[in-house]
């Protein structure tokens, strides 16, 4: 085999795997990583900032605890009669997002199974008022 038909042999396997890289890539799902409206949330940015910092002036920090079956999550005192909604947010899949509304009226603690969840990383986005006050807080969890 002389020097020629060495280098169309290798010129031939390279093109043979771009091709099967380019099929490869374009057969992969789907990743949203940012929401529709995002520029709406840009907007409202400091509405968060403000959440996040009467979260932080709470008297004790929110405490989530995963295990295999449920995720709980305490509130302090303070909060009892608070109303929102926890946001399940998949960021690999936009589609398996789930949204739990919740109600503390006389318990401080919400217990959410998660045998509907698939595994990997959650983000949890939890939005609640109380007395007049929004609050906010995010968590990452593996499950």
């Amino acid at each position: 085999m002389n020097f020629g038909h060495k280098i169309a042999i290798t010129y031939g396997a390279f093109v043979v795997f771009i091709l099967s890289l380019v099929t490869f890539c374009v057969k992969q799902d789907d990743i949203t990583l940012v929401s529709p409206d995002y520029y709406k949330k840009e907007i409202a940015y400091q509405e968060e900032i403000d959440k996040l910092h009467n979260t932080s002036d709470l008297s004790s920090p929110i405490n989530i605890q995963k295990s295999a079956e449920s995720i709980k999550i305490s509130f302090p005192e303070e909060l009892k009669g608070s109303k929102g909604t926890i946001l399940f947010y998949r960021p690999s899949k936009a589609g398996l997002d789930i949204e739990v509304p919740f109600v503390l009226a006389d318990q401080t603690e919400q217990v959410i199974p998660t045998q509907t969840l698939a595994k990997g990383l959650w983000v949890l986005k939890m939005n609640w008022s109380n007395n007049g006050k929004n609050y906010m807080k995010e968590e990452k969890i593996i499950l």
